[in-house]
Order: C-alpha cells, then sequence, then structure tokens
C-alpha cells in the first residue's frame, strides 16, 4: 500500500511524478510553395510607335506575347466590348491596337500585369503612318477572313477614322498619351513609356519586367509597307 503523503500546515505539497507526453501524429508536409504568377504583358501604343520592335524584344525575354492577333476569337471578343481575350488564357500578353480602347478593362481584370506604353516623335510618327495607310483596307482581304473587318473595327475604335487625316491623328495620340499616363499616375511599377525609335530598349524594358538585360542589340523592325502579324497559334518565344 503506498503511504499516504502528509502535507503540514505552511508547508508546500510534494509534487508526484510528471507523466510522459503522449505522442500525437506527426504533421504532414504541406504542398511546395507555388511560383509567383506569371504577369500578363499589353503594348498600348498606336500604330507606328515600333510595336512590332516591341513584340520582338519581348519574345527574346521569354514573353509569349501576340501582335495585332486577327483570329476569329480575338475579332468576337472586340466586338463583345467585354475585353475577354481567349488568348489570353495560354499567351503572356498582346501588343499594338488591339489592346488600345481596353487597356483599363484589363488593368481591373489582370491584377499584377505591366503595360508599355510606345511613344514617337510627333512629325515622324505622322509621316510613318501616312505612309502606313496608303493601301486600302479591302485591299488586305487576301490576309484571311477576319483581318479586313478587324482592321475596320480597330482603326474606327481608335482613330475615329479609316483613312489618315494628319490632325486627327495628332489630337488622338496627344490625347491617349495623356489618359495612359493619368490612368496609371503613381504607378511606376506598372507603366513603362518606351520611345524605341530614339533608341530606348533593353536597358528600360528588362529590369522593368524584373529579368536579365539580354547581350544583343534591341530589334528595330520595320514593316511599313508589310503587313506581317505574329500568328496567334504559330510561332513562339524564343
Amino acid at each position: 500500500m503506498t503511504p499516504e503523503r502528509v502535507v503540514r500546515p505552511g508547508s508546500a505539497p510534494v509534487p508526484g511524478p510528471v507523466p510522459a507526453p503522449v505522442p500525437g501524429p506527426v504533421p504532414r508536409p504541406g504542398p511546395p510553395p507555388r511560383a509567383a504568377a506569371r504577369p500578363k504583358i499589353f503594348g498600348i501604343g498606336l500604330s507606328r510607335t515600333g510595336t512590332l520592335s516591341l513584340t520582338v524584344a519581348l519574345r527574346t525575354l521569354g514573353f509569349d506575347v501576340a501582335h495585332y492577333p486577327a483570329d476569329p476569337d480575338t475579332y468576337a471578343a472586340l466586338l463583345a466590348g467585354t475585353a475577354r481575350f481567349p488568348l489570353l488564357d495560354h499567351r503572356d500578353g498582346i501588343t499594338d491596337i488591339t489592346v488600345v480602347p481596353y487597356y483599363q478593362d484589363l488593368d481591373r481584370a489582370w491584377p499584377g500585369a505591366k503595360f508599355i506604353l510606345t511613344v514617337r516623335e510627333e512629325e515622324g510618327w505622322l509621316t510613318s503612318c501616312r505612309t502606313h495607310w496608303k493601301p486600302s483596307i479591302d485591299g488586305k482581304a487576301g490576309l484571311d477572313e477576319v483581318y479586313p473587318q478587324l482592321q475596320r473595327f480597330l482603326r474606327a475604335a481608335v482613330y475615329a477614322s479609316h483613312e489618315f487625316h494628319a490632325e486627327r491623328f495628332r489630337t488622338v495620340a496627344r490625347r491617349h498619351t495623356a489618359e495612359v499616363l493619368r490612368h496609371f499616375a503613381g504607378r511606376p511599377g506598372d507603366l513603362l513609356v518606351l520611345d524605341i525609335t530614339a533608341g530606348q530598349g533593353y536597358e528600360r524594358l528588362a529590369p522593368f519586367l524584373g529579368v536579365p538585360v539580354p547581350g544583343e542589340p534591341f530589334p528595330h523592325t520595320n514593316h511599313t509597307n508589310v503587313y506581317a502579324r505574329v500568328p496567334v497559334d504559330g510561332e513562339r518565344a524564343r
């Protein structure tokens, strides 16, 4: 028989043996941390500001962007006015005036997206646009069925004209630049203004996107008389 412990007045009780801890279940390791989502990239410069050169540069940096896509799904999204471009489900972004009317919607739809506004000296830009607009839209019907319809839509949406008018274009360019700068005011990490024709290139573009500056010259692709587009499902970034 175990003798009773006697506690005298004024004395502290004698502690008994401490029970051994009961081991619990071993926690299972959780899933590895997910990589940060790749930001979408949108080139929101007007025609003839180096948007195709920007596209080539972005692809060199590893971003799979589409330049002026003219596929039926993109055209349907433009007509619907939703800015929900299906190709963004599998590509990194879009450049050229396809996204100019929708950059505010895209900013809301894709948090953390990067926007690049290509600009150009005004008189040189107008001269380039005058040459670019000489071929009629109807003369490009051989490219594919959607292209002329999509180009009519975008020229009306962006320039309010299917034809070149210097003063209208001047007004559109100044207003577009002012509105973009106002929309992104105080957000230097979201908007880059890039003047490719003045010599700006990878030294500004790469840090903005958080990637290394490549050891090669910035591309300068001039397609004044050739309506070249990056295919929607063709050539990938390289």
